[in-house]
């Protein structure tokens, strides 16, 4: 169709859209914007997921789709496995590498910031380098831009402290009696999510650098330490009730909730059942989404 112009969506959890509707997705909210650019219409394709890898040394694990969590399908096995004319798509839309460096060593105060510098780079880096080469060389339209999305903190020292210890102890991270709660336990937290969100900036951007196609850019989010989890008012993430539940507040997790009933059934997985029930926190939320719909347009030419 004359003027039509494609748009594809590589990467995890933040480009699938965790908790939103599809309406609300900043993909869809990005598609909408082009419109009245190209009257031949916007198609929008994503095979994105939850928990997605980048897999430069493999992943493992059943492959999942959408808001379940699951290493697999990999983003290298998601640009891999594309084959709907990718020399004729005019927008890549895509991330990575937090899943492969672990929400849980960011959070966890007992791992070391240096170890987790490590993990940073040889994911957001060396593996982004490898997944970037794949995604170069499969979208060969020379007019094709390739969006490379950052991170953000998900804590920060404005996020409220009964909310950090909740969401620590989703993933079995306890306060020890013998640490002050704050000083020697909360605070390193929000120096790790700091380091991250830092770290895995400056990596992503020398992986574009390093790959020497000027058909990429990285694209920040522009979100500041106001906008992290339980910051109130200001907060473009997704939280939880801070009820004894922590219930989901996000439109997604009903039809979430028996997905990951099924995905893990099995009485051991009881901790990622949990998190899957859960697992909208710390993703952008409705008007997060809209920041980074911003971005992204800022950036298409």
């Amino acid at each position: 169709m004359a003027n039509n112009f494609r748009i594809v969506c590589l990467g995890d959890s933040i480009v699938w859209g965790q908790g939103l509707l599809p309406n609300e997705k900043f993909n869809t909210l990005v598609q909408q914007a082009l419109l009245p650019k190209y009257p031949g219409g916007v198609t929008l394709e994503s095979v994105a997921h939850s928990g997605a890898v980048i897999g430069a040394t493999g992943a493992s694990g059943t492959p999942q789709v959408g808001e379940v969590p699951a290493s697999r399908l990999s983003i290298i096995e998601q640009c891999d496995g594309y084959n709907n004319a990718p020399d004729n798509v005019d927008l890549v839309l895509m991330d990575g590498g937090i899943n492969d460096v672990g929400v849980a060593s960011i959070l966890n105060p007992f791992s070391l910031i240096p170890r987790l510098s490590q993990r940073v780079q040889h994911a957001c880096h060396d593996g982004m380098v490898v997944l970037l080469k794949k995604v170069t060389a499969k979208f060969s339209k020379p007019s094709c831009k390739i969006l490379v999305t950052g991170y953000y903190a998900i804590l920060s020292g404005r996020s409220d402290p009964v909310g950090v210890t909740k969401i620590l102890s989703l993933f079995g991270i306890a306060v020890p009696d013998f640490l002050d709660k704050d000083l020697d336990f909360i605070n390193p937290v929000l120096d790790r999510c700091e380091a991250f969100y830092k770290d895995s900036n400056q990596q992503l951007k020398q992986a574009v650098v390093d790959v020497g196609d000027p058909r990429v850019t990285f694209v920040p989010t522009g979100f500041t330490d106001a906008n992290s989890v339980f910051v109130p008012g200001t907060s473009l993430l997704w939280a939880l009730d801070l009820d004894d539940d922590m219930s989901p507040l996000d439109p997604a997790a009903p039809a979430r909730h028996p997905l990951c009933d099924i995905a893990h059934s099995d009485p051991a997985q009881l901790l990622d059942r949990e998190l899957c029930y859960r697992a909208s926190a710390g993703h952008p939320n409705v008007q997060g989404a809209v920041q980074f719909s911003k971005q992204i347009l800022a950036a298409i030419p």
